[in-house]
Parts: C-alpha cells; sequence; structure tokens
C-alpha cells in the first residue's frame, strides 16, 4: 500500500504486528503471576534473599543463647529480682539488639530520627530500670547494676563503638561486686543464685565488647543497597524495587519494531515558548532600577499612580512626631505552668535492722526499737517523730521542720541536707553530725549535758546548741551558735609554709 505523508502512521500490518506482541507480553505476566501465588522464585523479588546469615548476625545470635539467656534465667530465679521485672526487660532489652542487628544486614542505613523510632522499645526501658533502681530492698543492687547495663546500647549511635564499649562493660562490676559480697552472708541456695546472676552480667559485659570490637569497631555495617528501615520487618521480603524486573517477551520473529510516533503524524504543531511575561515581567520591571520612578515617561511607577517622593527632610519631620513612630509591640508573658509533685504516702517498716520511717506528716513514735536497730527518717514534713528507749544510730535525711525526740544513742546521730529541724536529746548521744543543713537546733536536757557529744559540721548555717542554764527549773537554757566563717592565716616563707585556722565569732 502506498504511503504519504497525509496517511495514518500505522499501517494495516502493523497494527496486527502490535496485537502480537501485545499477547505476548500478556502470556509472559500472566505466567509470572501463577508462579508466585504457587510460591515458586519465578525469578522474582518475592522470597527471601538467598544465601545464609552475615557472619555478624549469627555472632550475636550465638551472644542471645549463651550468656543473655543464662542472665534472664538467673533474673527470673530470684524473687525479688523478678519483682523488679528484670528479667523482661532484659528478654525485650537483648532481643531488640538483636533485630537491630537482622536489619542492619538487610537494610541501609536509616537516619537518626527512625533509628530512634525504632528503638522506641529500647528507650521505654531507661524509666523502667531508674524507678527499679529507686526502690529500697534487698534487690537494689541487682537493679542499679543492671541500669548500668543498658548503657550498652549507645554503641549504636557513638562515632567509635569500639573505644566506647571497652570504657563501659564494666560500669556494672561495681554493684556486682557488692552482691558477691552480700551473697557469702546469705543461705547457699540464695547464694548460688547470686553468683549466676553476677556470672552472666559479667559475662554478657565482656562479649559484647568483644562483639562490637571484631564486627563494628568504627560502627554497625550496614547493607548499602538494602531496603528501607522504615518499611523493614523481621522475616519480611526485600522491599519493591530491590531485584531487577524480568525481561520483556521479544517480539515475534520476523516482526520490525513499532514505528516511533511524532507530532507531525499526528497533524500537531511544536508549541511555542511562552512569551516573557506574568512573574518575569514583574522582576523584569524591578531590575531597571529606581531611577525611573522619577517619571512616567520612563515607566516609572511613582509617577504612574500620582504618588509623590518622600525626602530626606520629611523622613526627619516624621520621626519628630511620636504620633506617627510605630507603635511597639506589648510583649506577651508566657504563662508558667508549675508541675505538681507528686506526694508519696508516709510509710513506718522495719527492715534488716533498720526502721524505715519516710514521708512523715504527721506526729508518729517508732515503738519496739532495740539496741542493735538504726532508725532512717526521709522526708519529714512539719511533724514531730519520737523514739523511746536505747537505740543504735539515728539519720534524719532531707527533712523540713521536723523534730525529732529520742532518749539515747549509743553511736551517731546524724542529720543530711535537713531545713529548719530541731533534735532533742533526754539522756546522751555521744556524737552528732550535722552536713548540708541549715537553721539546725540540737537541745540537750541536764542528763544529756552532764556528757556533753562531739559535734561534727560541714556546709552548715544557722545552727545552735541548746543546753540548761545553771539552775535548769529555774535558769533559761543557754543557747551557743555554732560557727560558720573561719579566719586563715598563712606562716612561714622559703618553701616552709604553714596554716593556721580560727573560727569567727558570733556576737560580743
Amino acid at each position: 500500500v502506498p504511503h504519504s505523508s497525509n496517511t495514518p502512521f500505522l499501517r494495516t500490518t502493523t497494527m496486527a504486528d502490535v496485537a502480537a506482541r501485545l499477547e505476548a507480553v500478556v502470556a509472559r505476566l500472566e505466567a509470572l503471576a501463577s508462579n508466585l501465588s504457587s510460591g515458586g522464585d519465578g525469578g522474582s523479588a518475592g522470597g527471601a534473599p538467598s544465601g545464609d546469615s552475615p557472619k555478624f548476625v549469627t555472632a550475636f545470635e550465638e551472644l542471645l543463647d549463651g550468656p543473655c539467656k543464662d542472665f534472664i534465667s538467673a533474673s527470673a530465679s530470684i524473687d525479688g529480682v523478678k519483682e523488679l521485672e528484670i528479667d523482661a526487660m532484659a528478654n525485650t532489652f537483648y532481643s531488640e539488639l538483636g533485630k537491630v542487628m537482622k536489619m542492619a544486614a538487610a537494610c541501609k542505613k536509616p537516619d537518626q530520627k527512625t533509628l530512634m523510632n525504632i528503638m522506641k522499645p529500647v528507650t521505654e526501658l531507661f524509666p523502667k530500670a531508674d524507678k527499679a533502681a529507686f526502690k529500697r530492698g534487698d534487690c537494689r543492687d541487682h537493679a542499679t547494676a543492671f541500669k548500668e547495663m543498658l548503657q550498652m546500647v549507645n554503641f549504636l549511635f557513638v562515632p567509635k563503638p569500639r573505644g566506647f564499649c571497652e570504657d563501659s562493660y564494666t560500669l556494672p562490676d561495681v554493684y556486682l561486686n557488692k552482691i558477691l559480697t552480700k551473697a557469702k552472708k546469705q543461705e547457699e541456695e540464695l547464694a548460688t543464685k547470686n553468683r549466676a546472676f553476677v556470672k552472666s552480667a559479667k559475662a554478657i559485659g565482656v562479649g559484647l565488647k568483644d562483639y562490637v570490637k571484631e564486627f563494628h569497631p568504627t560502627g554497625v555495617t550496614w547493607k548499602k543497597d538494602g531496603a528501607d528501615a522504615k518499611t523493614w520487618t523481621p522475616g519480611a521480603a526485600p522491599a519493591a524495587g530491590t531485584a531487577a524486573p524480568p525481561p520483556m517477551a521479544p517480539p515475534p520473529m520476523g516482526l520490525a519494531p513499532p514505528p516511533v510516533m511524532t507530532a507531525a503524524d499526528y497533524g500537531t504543531k511544536p508549541a511555542k515558548k511562552d512569551a516573557p511575561g506574568g512573574m518575569a515581567a514583574v522582576f523584569a520591571q524591578i531590575s531597571k532600577g529606581s531611577d525611573q520612578c522619577e517619571s512616567e515617561a520612563k515607566g516609572g511607577a511613582t509617577a504612574a499612580f500620582g504618588l509623590k517622593k518622600v525626602t530626606k527632610e520629611m523622613k526627619k519631620a516624621m520621626k519628630k512626631q511620636p504620633g506617627l513612630k510605630p507603635k511597639a509591640k506589648k510583649k506577651v508573658e508566657k504563662k508558667v505552668v508549675v508541675k505538681k509533685k507528686k506526694v508519696k504516702p508516709p510509710s513506718k517498716e522495719f527492715r534488716q535492722g533498720t526502721w524505715w520511717v519516710e514521708h512523715q506528716v504527721e506526729d508518729n513514735e517508732v515503738s519496739g526499737v532495740e539496741l542493735k536497730h538504726n532508725v532512717y527518717i526521709y522526708n519529714a514534713q512539719k511533724c514531730t517523730i519520737t523514739i523511746p528507749g536505747k537505740i543504735k544510730s539515728i539519720t534524719m535525711d532531707n527533712c523540713k521542720r521536723a523534730t525529732v525526740i529520742f532518749d539515747q544513742v549509743i553511736s551517731v546521730f546524724e542529720l543530711v541536707g535537713c531545713e529548719s529541724c530541731k533534735v532533742f536529746c533526754r539522756q546522751g548521744v555521744p556524737s552528732v553530725a550535722i552536713d548540708k543543713s541549715k537553721g539546725t537546733q540540737v537541745n540537750l536536757n541536764a542528763a544529756a549535758a552532764q556528757t556533753p557529744p562531739d559535734i561534727v559540721t560541714s556546709n552548715i548555717s544557722e545552727t545552735n546548741v541548746v543546753l540548761p542554764g545553771k539552775d535548769p527549773e529555774k535558769d533559761d537554757p543557754i543557747e551557743i551558735p555554732l560557727p560558720e566563717q573561719y579566719i586563715t592565716k598563712i606562716s612561714g616563707a622559703n618553701g616552709a609554709w604553714g596554716t593556721d585556722t580560727t573560727m569567727v565569732t558570733h556576737g560580743g
């Protein structure tokens, strides 16, 4: 058939060729879809990547099956540790680290924000571990040691993981050694469980240190051409686009490729370039310069709209008129939201030879004390606590406007971080230690003043000792302030120096 410039660009025989090719492509796609649904690889990206896992993944799995598994079992075997949920937290912590190692083998490196979102189950463990470490009890050292073990997760973020792990893997040792020391005085069964806890904890630290040194000394190795970490899940297939697409079916034998369509075949003309206008014209007008604003003949805008030019004299006149000055913006004061502190309920209990008296706000008496007992008073406020009988020691910590009345202490009475507190001794106390406190008053009656105590002070203010007068029944008590300031004089010469310190007296 003759072909002129006015005839359509596709001939009848050409349409038949294209239809044959399309049928071949459809057949190819149907075969591929059937292969995918039946579970075969079919050359697609639907299956898991072939080959064994990287060595750093298998090495971490060995660490999980070894020391980590032993540590979780040891934590679950100790009742106090299990109550603090350390075994569950450890299981979550190390399993999440294992997922990150698998992710690094299959995904390209994510940004910092994405990695922090992935590590959210781990970051949520830190406040839980802190809360467990602050709980008082026999397993406080276990919880504190585990809290220090969590710091090893930072090897994922620091620039030099090898040096960080070598410095950090021994952080829990202080508390683990305390557990071993206490185990010497425990029953055999409990001591064995505690030793297993310490052994597995130290093995994890050494194992992680050696693991990072061997596989990630300068940072975790991610797969450069891997999948996106945001959409990756353990055991999932690679993301779409990671595998090469299947080749297209070849054209039927003996058929030429279809001709290429051009604009001339459609009978249309190429689009013309837009004439300069719109925003381009606006910027072109601006670029002509401010001199055009002087006259309308030059196309200036000032004359065209009948505007007047503002001279320097007019600007000075505006500054002198206060009514023309722009008003200053009013500053908007931000409301300060005061967070209410949680008030803990008062408690008084006896544990391991010590009476724990905490968060008292009403008058209370600690009865049933013995010579070997200690009393620890914490955060008492605006109340009076009475301790009858003879006792080993008494400690006041972080108390405000509290009063303690006791009969006799055979060791020491301590005040730490207290404010406006009063102490009354009825029979005697050999030593009083006051540290970081202000407004403290130590009262000794006639019996206690017969053998006055040694008073050791540091970082105090407004501290007084009240002693009975000559006649305790008639005379007023005598109040003696303790020194807060000292004068130190330097003496000597030629390298033989010395100092002489004297207190600054209060009053006359």
